[in-house]
C-alpha cells in the first residue's frame, strides 16, 4: 500500500468542476496543484472556469511553447500560479518536481504515469461512478484505493442528460456548417450587359 493519499472522489461529470473548485478552497495544504485533463480544449475550459471562480490558474499542453510552459511551472513553484491545468503527454518530459499535489480530472490514461505521480505526490482522482477504469487502475497497481466523499459537498443523485441537437431534415441543425473556402462563388448573371 502507498504512504502517499490517493484518494477517490466519485462525481457525475457534470460536477467535477464544481468538486475541484471545493476541494481546492476545502483541503488543506493544496496548493502548487496539478490538474490533469484529457484534451486541449477540456484544459482550455478547465483554466478558464478555474481563473473564472478567482483561482489563479494557468495551462500547459502541446501547441505551448516550451518557454510559456517552463514559465508556468516557475510560477507554480513561486507561488504566483495555484493550478497548472494540463494534458498528460505534455509533462513526461518536463521537470514537475515543484508539484506537490496531483488531480486527475479525467481519468487517468497510463498506469505508470499514475504510480509515478502517487510516489511524490498527493494524488486525487475524480472518477465517474462505476467506472471500469478504475477497477483496471486498482488490479494494476495490487491495492483499492480509497473513496472519499467531500464534506459539505451537495452530491446529484442523478447524472446530467444531454438532448442531442434537434435535426432538420436529416442534418443536424448548424453544427457541421462547410467551411468558408468550401462556398462556390456566386457569379452575377452578366448577360443584359455589353
Amino acid at each position: 500500500m502507498s504512504s502517499i493519499s490517493q484518494p477517490i472522489y466519485e462525481v457525475f461529470e457534470h460536477q467535477k468542476t464544481e468538486l475541484l473548485l471545493h476541494l481546492l478552497e476545502t483541503l488543506p495544504d493544496c496548493d502548487k496543484v496539478m490538474v490533469f485533463v484529457h484534451t486541449r480544449d477540456g484544459v482550455h475550459a478547465l483554466t478558464s472556469a478555474l481563473s473564472h471562480a478567482g483561482v489563479r490558474a494557468d495551462s500547459i499542453h502541446g501547441n505551448k511553447k516550451t518557454e510559456l510552459r517552463d514559465r508556468a511551472l516557475k510560477e507554480l513553484n513561486e507561488g504566483k500560479l495555484r493550478v497548472i491545468v494540463s494534458t498528460d503527454a505534455v509533462v513526461r518530459d518536463l521537470d514537475t518536481s515543484c508539484v506537490e499535489n496531483v488531480v486527475y480530472f479525467d481519468f487517468p490514461e497510463l498506469v505508470d504515469d499514475y504510480s509515478r505521480r502517487a510516489q511524490s505526490s498527493r494524488v486525487i482522482t475524480l472518477a465517474v461512478p462505476n467506472d471500469s477504469s478504475l477497477a483496471k487502475l486498482e488490479n494494476a497497481l495490487g491495492y483499492e484505493l480509497s473513496r472519499k466523499v467531500a464534506a459539505d459537498f451537495t452530491y446529484a443523485t442523478q447524472p446530467v442528460r444531454v438532448k442531442p441537437p434537434r435535426k432538420e431534415g436529416g442534418k443536424s441543425r448548424g453544427l457541421h456548417s462547410k467551411p468558408l473556402q468550401n462556398k462556390k462563388p456566386k457569379f452575377k448573371n452578366k448577360r443584359g450587359r455589353k
